[in-house]
């Protein structure tokens, strides 16, 4: 699907489940049935919940052994603190502990099995409404409908929820409902057991309260998706006229605008579960008959489509500022990667079973990565995060300790992740944290930086686990680390004149094409921390135009998906020959269209995502050789000569596996003590040294060395 620049055809597309977009009348005489009442029933454990099982409850084997890994995990962080440790629990001891209850229909309970056991069940996802946010237009219960509990969404939603039920003897799972709320223990228990729930429901109804289309645009949305059913079913796709672009795009954003998106459990509710409906309101008829729009995933996935495809600062209505703020707002919160891949954590990654192998296998998804990605979303409890980050990763923990601050729960889950193997902890490069909050003794626990885990999107969120877990505690961590250089000697070179003169030239250029022609914007990308970037580009520049080509070539495929194709080596020779006769910037980039593209992709890139100016330090670029050959070059990130400081790599990180996550560590010594160092921050390093040679030089390496805050 291209960007819509103002060409008045564009393309809606559909798969091949059919229609997944209709309006839904209701019967209000049907809202209040008082032959068949709902009830609250325990029906089992959520030890009877089982993973792959599409929604049916079936018994767990007992193993009589808790996973090894969950209690090698425990372990460790009963010997740094028992007080930390007795947070944390083991799922399998209160599996069948924890009551699992359903919502029945009390007509269907004599078609039920003996046991009472339905043979599937729904979940619902919704945001509580609470004295903050509460709905105007319609009660928050119905408690003549029920016997034992209240429905805690507006009757319409009721009657749409007890509709999207494959039969009548089919349960529905409603947290509110089915948990005693007034049982901190269940509670406790139950939440951690929220991402079993949810894989295990056969579909997850998602209920958008807050927001409403008019019937005009609920009309608009369905006879759409009509028209991509009717030219089928598998792949097709419907031609737009520009102005329901514009349509669809308005209409999609209100949708995206609903609570639910900004709400972190609702957010792990559609990571964990399989299959998915959303229900939106739209004004009644002029029969006065409430309605519902039933959209699935895949069609709120081909919304988003047509919004990241579409050209906001070329739109010809009064609405584009205020629908570009939107969609900015949504792409911040990271939604659209979540809905347009929902299965981003990889095949065979199994988030429901109870017997988790996910941290006992080589590769695991990081904690610290889930939490960062968590901070996007709100919750009314902050340890309400770390028991979702746990759920997500799997390690056959649960939280149950008290409520904390969003500082604490970031440095437990930290150090928990650490004793699972998790080797983003040591990659982190963001702001230090605190022992607590009364004490100003800071840990070497470093929060996650904004490019940190920019490069694991193509292995879908997951990180070889390390070898082995190194010896540490909150405010200690020991490590064997790689010598690479000290700014006491000449080994640590930063950008020389000539080359701070060439960056200067093409980044002023660039800068100056994005005014003039709107076909180079990428150019106004180095108007931010200009200065730090033409460094950068300088030192690049200095270690050589077949350098450049080479080390690019070596980055991931994600980057370069076809390395043949890339030439940077001739681009650079070409402009900088340009540069050398006088030849005017705008006559080179005409010239050389296709170079230039080229140039200003990969230094954006450079500059944003391998080696990029760290906002809260003042920090400037330099290179160094780890090898005799001129490739053997690396560029990074370190503080000024004025600073002393040595910079040095873990060995733990330099598993090939780890391209992503391998920091130059920036350090101080202690007291002149020749093993203790105090971290003054990490960077990420650019190029083709090869740093896991210098592990076979035995000057270089230096064992048991202290890492403190």
């Amino acid at each position: 699907m291209g960007k819509f620049t103002g060409i008045d055809r564009y393309t809606f597309c559909i798969g091949a489940e059919g229609i997944h977009c209709i309006l839904r009348e209701l019967d209000p005489t049907k809202t209040n049935n008082a032959e068949a009442q709902e009830q609250v029933l325990v029906v089992g454990s959520l030890q009877h919940l089982n993973a792959g099982s599409a929604g049916r409850m079936t018994a767990i084997p007992d193993s009589g052994n808790h996973d090894f890994t969950a209690l090698n995990v425990y372990n460790r962080i009963s010997s740094i603190s028992l007080a930390f440790a007795k947070d944390f629990g083991f799922k399998k001891d209160v599996a069948a502990e924890a009551p699992f209850r359903l919502i029945h229909q009390t007509l269907a309970l004599g078609g039920l099995p003996k046991d009472n056991r339905p043979p599937s069940f729904i979940a619902l996802s919704y945001c509580w409404h609470n004295p903050l946010w509460a709905l105007d237009r319609h009660p928050a219960n119905l408690p003549s409908v029920a016997v034992n509990f209240s429905w805690p969404i507006s009757k319409w939603m009721v009657q749409s929820l007890l509709l999207e039920r494959a039969s009548s003897h089919e349960g529905i799972w409603i947290d509110q409902c089915c948990i005693n709320q007034d049982n901190p223990e269940e509670k406790a228990r139950t939440i951690g057991f929220m991402n079993l729930i949810y894989d295990q429901a056969r579909l997850v109804v998602v209920v958008l309260e807050d927001v409403m289309i008019d019937a005009a645009d609920g009309d608009f949305l369905e006879s759409l998706m009509q028209k991509c059913s009717s030219q089928g079913l598998t792949g097709s796709s419907v031609v737009l006229e520009s102005g329901s672009v514009h349509h669809v795009v308005r209409l999609a954003l209100k949708i995206f605008s609903a609570r639910w998106f900004t709400r972190a459990w609702c957010n792990h509710e559609l990571l964990v579960s399989k299959n998915h409906v959303f229900l939106m309101g739209v004004s009644t008829t002029h029969e006065n008959k409430p309605r519902t729009l039933r959209m699935t995933l895949f069609f709120l996935g081909s919304l988003i489509e047509v919004c990241s495809s579409y050209d906001y600062t070329g739109a010809k209505d009064d609405y584009h500022p205020e629908l570009m703020d939107q969609y900015q707002k949504l792409r911040q919160r990271g939604f659209l990667h979540i809905i347009l891949n929902p299965f981003g954590l990889g095949a065979g990654y199994n988030l429901g079973n109870l017997d988790s192998n996910s941290c006992t296998a080589h590769y695991m998804k990081s904690p610290v990565d889930t939490l960062r990605n968590l901070s996007k979303f709100g919750a009314t409890v902050a340890v309400d995060k770390v028991a979702i980050a746990l759920n997500i990763v799997g390690c056959g923990l649960y939280y149950s300790g008290p409520e904390r601050s969003e500082h604490d729960c970031g440095l437990f889950l930290s150090i928990l992740a650490l004793a699972a193997g998790d080797p983003t902890v040591l990659c982190c490069s963001g702001p230090k944290y605190k022992l607590s909050c009364e004490q100003s003794t800071v840990s070497w626990v470093q929060q996650p930086g904004p490019l940190d885990f920019a490069g694991v999107a193509g292995s879908k969120g997951t990180h070889r686990r390390l070898d082995h877990v190194p010896s540490f505690t909150f405010d200690q961590v020991d490590l064997d680390l790689i010598y690479l250089a000290s700014n006491t000697d000449t080994t640590i070179r930063r950008a020389s004149e000539l080359y701070v003169t060439h960056a200067r030239w093409f980044l002023d250029g660039c800068i100056a094409m994005s005014k003039t022609d709107a076909m180079f914007q990428l150019g106004a990308t180095f108007l931010q921390a200009k200065a730090t970037k033409i460094r950068i580009v300088a030192c690049a520049l200095e270690c050589g135009p077949r350098w450049i080509n080479e080390a690019a070539q070596a980055k991931t495929s994600a980057d370069y998906p076809d390395p043949a194709d890339v030439d940077l080596e001739s681009a650079i020779r070409v402009f900088l020959s340009g540069y050398e006769k006088g030849d005017s910037f705008h006559t080179l980039v005409e010239r050389y269209r296709h170079q230039y593209e080229q140039l200003t992709d990969f230094f954006e890139t450079l500059t944003l995502d391998y080696v990029s100016p760290i906002d809260a330090l003042d920090w400037s670029p330099a290179w160094l050789s780890v090898g005799p050959r001129d490739m053997d070059r690396i560029l990074f990130m370190c503080p000024s000569d004025a600073q002393p400081f040595t910079a040095m790599v873990p060995t733990l990180l330099l598993h090939q596996a780890y391209t992503d996550c391998k920091r130059i560590f920036l350090l101080s010594t202690v007291n002149a003590a020749p093993d203790t160092w105090r971290v003054l921050g990490k960077s990420l390093v650019f190029g083709l040294g090869d740093l896991d040679i210098l592990m076979l030089e035995p000057s270089k390496l230096r064992k048991g060395q202290k890492i403190i805050g």
